[in-house]
């Protein structure tokens, strides 16, 4: 069985990119009010550029059961489509094991995305009921890429001698036995990103911050990749509402994610 790892960087060398698209509807800001229909639209005019999507299942869920409807289609229409693309449930589950189990059922078999999100809050307890299947992945917060993230991440113990967000990837790579374990590492603090690439060389990184939380995708990319490409470069709001006009929203979104590439092709070679 190929591990999510393995698949993950097959895919990326296939595709020669590392963008993954963030789909997180808010009616407020799309100009047409069908959260399904949007989404296809973004879909229609990306997949051909991308390595997968990230539904944030917190904007399905503000909407009630019409929402996870709309993410229900959703994710079975990345499924049919002529190429396979990674999805990630963007949940951010943990609690004890027991009820984390049934987290991983939820996100793993019901709603059966290939990678979810998981904070590391409540240990290893919390978190091997998500990685105990070699062919789903699990992201573990380590650095968010929000101003207020150092405020709990950013603690340092005198007795270890490290970081709380270093002790985070510290614990990711001794749980990463199935290789399916990957990193949260916001875009917007490529310091430490490059700190933890170093501690935890074989570990990929779902990087969040590039678009509107600007961060820098040059600092990025010298910091996150040594000798293997295992990034995914996550853009949500400034590709899904680069226009607010009903009649190209969906051709802007994909001029963004051209613009990512290039930008990455300029500085990275695959």
């Amino acid at each position: 069985m190929i591990t999510f790892n393995q698949k993950l960087l097959k895919n990326i060398k296939e595709k020669k990119s590392f963008v993954i698209v963030g789909l997180d509807p808010n009616l407020d800001k799309m100009p047409i009010k069908n959260i399904f229909d949007f989404n296809k639209k973004i879909i229609d005019s990306t997949y051909d550029l991308v390595i997968g999507y990230k539904p944030q299942l917190a904007f399905y869920e503000s909407y009630g059961f019409e929402g996870l409807k709309a993410l229900e289609n959703t994710i079975q229409y990345i499924k049919d489509l002529p190429e396979k693309k990674i999805i990630i449930g963007d949940c951010k589950r943990s609690d004890i094991d027991s009820t984390s189990e049934a987290y991983a059922k939820a996100m793993f078999e019901f709603w059966d995305f290939d990678s979810i999100t998981v904070v590391p809050f409540f240990g290893t307890d919390g978190i091997e009921p998500f990685i105990s299947r070699p062919e789903k992945g699990v992201f573990i917060i380590c650095k968010s890429s929000n101003k207020s993230g150092g405020q709990i991440q950013d603690f340092f113990s005198e007795k270890e001698n490290m970081y709380l967000y270093e002790k985070i990837a510290k614990l990711s790579n001794d749980l990463n036995n199935n290789n399916n374990v990957g990193l949260v590492m916001g875009a917007t603090y490529p310091d430490q990103l490059s700190i933890i690439r170093k501690s935890a060389p074989d570990l990929p990184f779902l990087i969040p911050g590039i678009g509107h939380q600007k961060g820098d995708l040059n600092k990025v990319l010298k910091s996150a990749i040594t000798t293997k490409p295992i990034i995914l470069i996550n853009s949500s709001r400034g590709i899904i509402y680069a226009s607010d006009d009903k009649n190209d929203f969906d051709l802007k979104a994909r001029e963004k994610v051209l613009g990512i590439n290039e930008q990455i092709n300029n500085i990275y070679s695959f």
